[in-house]
């Protein structure tokens, strides 16, 4: 029976992941822990001199960020240099330090925060504004210029042409699921029609999402080119598309965890079953960027 096959019928037949889930409360802790130190420790000045000079390759009109080539690869040790979390959130992390060092004196709103934001603190370490906004957190929880509360992407609280610069970390594949509040309007039409009005003229904006991991199926089989499409029906200029971690050599491969496979079938309704198999067996979950202007 196919891998995919088997993940899938072991979740049907519901089988528990206990030992596995135990494990993962153990090293979420770790890198919880890991994660705010980091995090504490990040200046915007520091990140800028690390990512300064060209760490990527051009490749068909995109960017490429391999392993071997990116700032944060120790050759000796053969490691990333970043001390926590997954494969895919230490590209994460080292994407958002290259993209979100210069923001000095920027009004900033993050689209999704958590508790220990990197760019909350690149941001206020710049001498920028930062402002979140969480449509998890209780509506009471207002947000307000300068700090985190309620809101959601397609329905931002904020006038027209508030923002220099968007961005949303791991978030834009999620933009078409359901929230608590049914009267929401969902979907990446309406929150990159949200995100455009509250940018001001000329202003930026940066995403990232992991590719063969979860969320729209868009982002779950890696096109990228339906992904860019999602910006076309606005006037936006100087999309630039990163990939990382396509090319992970001579790192390790970071096959899809099982816990996100379960969720495929589900989510995957218009590209082939052979192709899952074939993401499944041969490719690494890696990380797309997106960044754009107003």
């Amino acid at each position: 029976m196919p891998a995919l096959g088997k993940i899938l019928l072991s979740a049907q037949n519901g089988s528990t992941l206990t030992a596995v889930k135990r494990l993962q409360a153990v090293h979420s802790l770790r890198n919880s822990v890991s994660k705010r130190l980091y995090t504490w420790r990040l200046k915007s000045d520091e990140c800028a001199k690390v990512w300064t000079g060209q760490y990527w390759q051009e490749r068909d009109g995109e960017r490429v960020i391999s392993c071997i080539s990116c700032p944060k690869f120790l050759a000796e040790e053969v490691e990333c240099s970043i001390p926590f979390s997954s494969p895919i959130r230490k590209c994460v992390s080292a994407a958002q330090e290259a993209h979100l060092h210069s923001l000095s004196g920027k009004d900033v709103l993050e689209i999704g925060f958590g508790k220990h934001s990197i760019p909350r603190r690149l941001v206020i370490d710049a001498g920028g504004t930062w402002t979140g906004i969480e449509p998890m957190l209780p509506t009471s929880e207002k947000a307000e210029l300068g700090k985190g509360g309620y809101g959601h992407v397609a329905d931002i609280p904020f006038p027209d042409c508030t923002f220099d610069f968007v961005a949303g970390i791991q978030t834009i594949e999620h933009w078409d699921e359901p929230l608590p509040d049914a009267s929401l309007e969902v979907g990446h039409a309406a929150a990159l029609r949200d995100i455009y009005r509250v940018l001001k003229p000329n202003g930026s904006i940066y995403f990232c999402a992991p590719i063969h991991l979860h969320g729209h199926e868009m982002f779950i089989v890696g096109d990228v080119q339906r992904i860019r499409r999602l910006f076309d029906p606005l006037p936006w200029k100087n999309i630039t598309i990163e990939r990382w971690r396509e090319d992970y050599s001579p790192l390790e491969r970071y096959r899809t965890p099982d816990i996100d496979v379960k969720s495929w079938e589900r989510s995957v309704t218009s590209y082939p079953r052979e192709l899952l198999e074939d993401i499944l067996e041969n490719r690494s979950v890696s990380l797309i960027t997106i960044r754009a202007e107003k």
